[in-house]
C-alpha cells in the first residue's frame, strides 16, 4: 500500500499504523534521495520528528505492508535515542578517480544499524545527513561511535539537552583523501 503525506502528517500517521512494516519512504520532487532501513513505524516517526533541519517538509510517499498485529511498541524513541552524522564524497576535478570523504565507508559501516538519511547528489559526489538509532548493546554502540568518528565529517550523540550544540557536536575524520 502507499500513502502520500507532508512531514508532520507523516509522523502522526506512522504513530497510528501500529504493526505495519515500512517498505520505503521517498521524498517527492526532491533532487536528493531519502534512505531508511527503519521498518518500525514508531521509530521512523520519531526520527522524522527530530530537530534535524536536513529533512524537508515533503511531500513523502510511503510504501508499507499492513499487519494484523496490533501489539505495537509502547515506547517511542526520543532524541536521546538518535545520533546524527554528516558525510560526503567528492571527486577531485584535476585527478579523476580520486575522491575525498568517507561517504562510501560510512554507509557500509552503518548497514547493520537503523537510520534515516537525506542524500543529496552534487556534481562531484553525494552528501548525506543521517539520524542513526542508537543501539542498546554496548559493543554495537562502540562500533557506531568508532564508525562515525572515522568516516563522518561531523557527528553528534545526545547530551541530554535535546539539541545539537557545541557540547555534543564533534568533528569526524571523514574528509581525508
Amino acid at each position: 500500500m502507499e500513502q502520500q503525506l507532508k512531514k508532520n502528517e507523516l509522523a502522526q500517521w506512522l504513530y497510528g499504523i501500529t504493526g505495519a512494516t515500512i517498505l520505503s519512504v521517498s521524498l517527492i520532487g526532491h533532487v536528493g534521495e531519502l534512505k531508511t532501513n527503519i521498518t518500525d513505524p514508531f521509530k521512523l516517526a520519531s526520527a522524522l520528528e527530530q530537530p534535524a533541519p536536513f529533512f524537508s517538509e515533503g511531500p513523502y510517499l510511503v510504501e508499507y505492508h499492513p499487519s494484523s498485529d496490533q501489539n505495537g511498541t509502547d515506547q517511542t524513541p526520543s532524541y536521546a535515542h538518535f545520533a546524527m552524522a554528516i558525510t560526503s564524497k567528492a571527486e577531485f576535478n584535476h585527478h579523476r578517480g580520486s575522491y575525498l570523504g568517507g561517504y562510501d565507508a560510512l554507509m557500509r559501516e552503518l548497514s547493520g544499524f537503523e537510520y534515516l538519511a537525506n542524500i543529496s547528489s552534487g556534481l562531484s559526489g553525494p552528501t548525506g545527513s543521517l539520524l542513526i538509532l542508537i543501539p542498546q548493546d554496548p559493543k554495537e554502540l562502540l562500533r557506531l561511535r568508532l564508525a562515525l568518528e572515522e568516516y563522518s565529517i561531523m557527528y553528534a550523540f545526545p547530551d541530554g539537552s535535546g539539541t545539537l550544540n557545541l557540547a555534543n557536536l564533534k568533528m569526524g575524520r571523514g574528509l581525508r583523501v
